[in-house]
């Protein structure tokens, strides 16, 4: 009798945090699971060989990492690609950094956070290699303490990282800033946001109902990457307001509590901003993010406002009535004890409180399609410190198809 068919064999690279002072946070996340009672969702916690390559045999490999990744933790419950040492030589091509440059420790188990590494969970989240100069520079953003990884990582909150990417690169990489950008359909708007979560969950080890509190997270928090309608807007892109030239290619990373979608106009967008929505940055402060279609942003142009303008006029406008503040659940339950900001306290006395500090903490970014019923966007913020963060982009000039 002819043998069967033999098993394949898939050498893939190992892209779990290693600590700076030896071992793997993943040895930190299994004593979790097992506190949490959560080993039947994590059922190969800590279970893996404690080396950078691992070679996985069977009839389907790619079936099988998907397999093990999901019940080690490494994935966000989507199939990931096998991050095989091929694709990994692939996607470092993307960049000129070496392997071994270390970006940083990403909070809360300060999992390593080396080049490799990074270019690893680009490869599960489907990334390109033009992908990954993008989701370095927003690793190296968010690894900033205005960023407070920590505390986005381990909140009850259902905060996420917003990426907003300017300049050439978004335009030679098709980061959609138009129809749709905040939803399905492009790869790099997926991709490199999906990256960016991969990092916070193998590196850092923000696992949901482990480390990560959530009560009910968000779409976001598998990707909010988009980019700005430069080619509409009638005004300053943000890396240019940010002071780099409008030929830098930057992303923004800020952070958001939700996404609210505002049909109508900036008096809508202004009703939204100034309601319990906005309870966290009453109580926190930071700054917000009020997406602009492009059609409102050219009437808005034409009557003569620019960015300015407009962030004034919504943080004089959106603005909660004092005694809706009075009855919000966080002044009863949270803040009872008086933790309120001063320039809370100090606006409350008028009858009526601003989002944010000051017209600056509301972030103008013009995207979206050119339709006549406009579509905005508020996206309120979360946590503190104020958080606004732009990097420039390392291009290595690949092609687009590397």
């Amino acid at each position: 009798m002819a043998d069967g068919p033999a098993p394949d064999s898939l050498w893939v690279v190992n892209p779990s945090g290693e600590r700076r002072a030896g071992g793997w946070i993943d040895d930190v996340l299994a004593e979790r699971v097992r506190e949490r009672g959560m080993q039947a969702r994590f059922p190969a916690a800590a279970s893996f060989p404690r080396q950078r390559v691992e070679v996985i045999r069977a009839f389907d490999t790619e079936t099988e990492v998907n397999r093990l990744f999901y019940e080690r933790g490494w994935t966000d419950g989507l199939p990931i690609v096998a991050p095989t040492l091929a694709r990994l030589e692939d996607m470092l091509a993307g960049t000129r950094l070496a392997r071994t440059s270390l970006l940083g420790e990403v909070d809360p188990l300060r999992g390593l956070a080396t080049v490799e590494k990074v270019a690893v969970n680009a490869v599960m989240a489907g990334c390109r290699p033009t992908h990954l100069p993008v989701v370095i520079a927003a690793i190296q953003a968010m690894l900033d303490p205005a960023f407070n990884m920590r505390g986005v990582q381990t909140t009850d909150e259902n905060v996420a990282p917003v990426l907003i990417v300017n300049g050439p690169i978004a335009r030679k990489l098709q980061v959609n800033c138009s129809f749709g950008c905040l939803g399905p359909g492009w790869q790099a708007n997926a991709a490199i946001g999906r990256a960016v979560r991969l990092v916070m969950n193998n590196i850092g080890g923000g696992w949901p109902s482990v480390v990560s509190f959530a009560g009910l997270g968000q779409p976001a928090r598998y990707t909010l990457c988009f980019a700005e309608n430069e080619a509409q807007s009638p005004w300053a892109p943000l890396h240019v307001e940010a002071g780099h030239d409008a030929a830098t290619s930057t992303v923004t990373v800020l952070r958001a509590e939700s996404v609210v979608n505002v049909t109508g106009g900036l008096q809508e967008l202004a009703s939204v901003i100034g309601s319990a929505a906005s309870a966290f940055s009453l109580l926190h402060g930071g700054k917000a993010v009020a997406v602009v279609a492009p059609a409102t942003a050219a009437r808005l142009a034409a009557d003569g406002l620019d960015k300015a303008a407009v962030r004034r006029w919504l943080w004089e406008r959106g603005r909660i009535p004092t005694a809706d503040w009075e009855r919000l659940w966080l002044y009863s339950n949270v803040a009872k004890d008086g933790r309120w900001p001063e320039w809370v306290l100090a606006a409350s006395e008028s009858g009526a409180i601003p989002a944010v500090e000051t017209p600056d903490d509301i972030v103008v970014v013009v995207a979206g399609g050119d339709v006549p019923i406009a579509q905005q966007a508020y996206l309120p913020t979360w946590g503190f410190p104020a958080c606004c963060i732009t990097r420039p982009i390392e291009d290595n000039d690949m092609d687009v198809d590397g």
